[in-house]
């Protein structure tokens, strides 16, 4: 697992990456606008992740697991439906459970994706 000095110095990076977005935020492209919002959300969790154990992380990642398993069966059901709106809403979803379980798996140092 990583130290805490480990997550505080990614936990500084990204609030320096926030800030900076922040300072431009009335011209932002939508693709910047979704860098911040992951970025913010990672900040969240890596911050979540400093008070808890490392058994309380490791039954974090089985939650967002879980869930990820959920949302994209979720995802498959609408696709044949043709449901677009809950497509595109399970979709959000999907893209937000996977910062969680990447930001969790980085901090267990599990196989992880850099984030």
């Amino acid at each position: 697992m990583k130290t805490k000095e480990e997550i505080g110095e990614k936990i500084e990076l990204l609030n320096d990456k926030i800030a900076g977005l922040r300072a431009e935020e009335d011209e932002l492209t939508n693709e910047l606008k979704v860098i911040l919002a992951g970025s913010e959300l990672q900040s969240i969790m890596l911050t979540s992740t400093l008070v808890n154990s490392e058994t309380q992380n490791r039954d974090l990642l089985e939650k967002f697991e879980k869930r990820a398993e959920e949302l994209n069966k979720r995802y498959e059901e609408a696709s044949v439906e043709g449901n677009v709106e809950l497509k595109n809403q399970t979709h959000a979803m999907i893209w937000t459970n996977d910062i969680r379980l990447d930001t969790i798996k980085w901090v267990l140092e599990e196989d992880y994706e850099v984030i």
